[in-house]
């Protein structure tokens, strides 16, 4: 089955392609793994992601009409970037008549920053308007996500936790926060999640599946879930 993934909240977009088998990953010959073509590592310059994705179909000799399965990192994120994003998915989702399956960055920087950890706790940020940000934490494939100032937010995500790795934009702030003093606060050295973990771990994202005309919507202040 071969998968498109689409990052909408790092520093750029990011849009990946791989082989997957229903919900389980699948080992390619043409790459030795799951990942067929990363736009990360494959183009030295962002390009439009139309553009982006026909490189990436053309590198590894597949068609458009080849692709069964959609992923998009619904933010939360820049709100210009993601909710570009999202539409280019949408829109080829709607032109292919395939579903749209959703995750929320804060998911992927917290499988991401896990696995390097030890299965660890994640609290992750990125921040909004006014000094605030989004919040969130990752443990054991859960996520809880809360807006506000952190020093509102984490000291509550975390209050029954005892050590934990910090990632994204906040990450000296959140360590440096007097209510975390007993805390054992390990810096993962990452501003966000890796897009690959949409292909490598497929088999935990395709949970929230959208089809037309409830495609994929962004996660801001107003439509933010907690997950719990």
């Amino acid at each position: 089955m071969l998968t498109l993934a689409v990052s909408t909240s790092s520093g750029q977009f990011a849009l990946v392609i791989g082989e997957t088998a229903g919900n389980e990953v699948s080992i390619s010959p043409l790459s030795g793994g799951a990942v067929l073509f990363d736009s990360s590592e494959y183009l030295e310059h962002e390009k439009e992601l139309d553009d982006t994705l026909s490189e990436g179909l053309k590198y590894c000799r597949r068609a458009v009409h080849e692709i069964s399965r959609i992923i998009v990192d619904t933010g939360p994120g820049g709100t210009s970037r993601v909710r570009t994003g999202i539409a280019f998915v949408n829109g080829l989702a709607f032109s292919l008549g395939l579903p749209v399956y959703t995750v929320s960055s804060m998911e992927l920087a917290g499988i991401d920053a896990g696995r390097k950890f030890g299965g660890l706790p994640v609290i992750n940020s990125i921040k909004s308007i006014k000094g605030n940000a989004y919040t969130g934490l990752y443990h054991q494939g859960h996520l809880s996500i809360s807006y506000g100032t952190v020093r509102d937010t984490v000291p509550t995500l975390v209050r029954n936790i005892e050590r934990f790795v910090v990632s994204g934009f906040h990450r000296e702030a959140i360590m440096s926060l007097p209510a975390l003093q007993d805390k054992v606060i390990i810096d993962s050295q990452m501003a966000f999640g890796n897009a690959r973990i949409m292909i490598e771990k497929s088999d935990l994202l395709i949970r929230d599946r959208h089809d037309f005309p409830t495609y994929a919507q962004p996660v801001t202040e107003k439509t933010l879930i907690h997950h719990e």
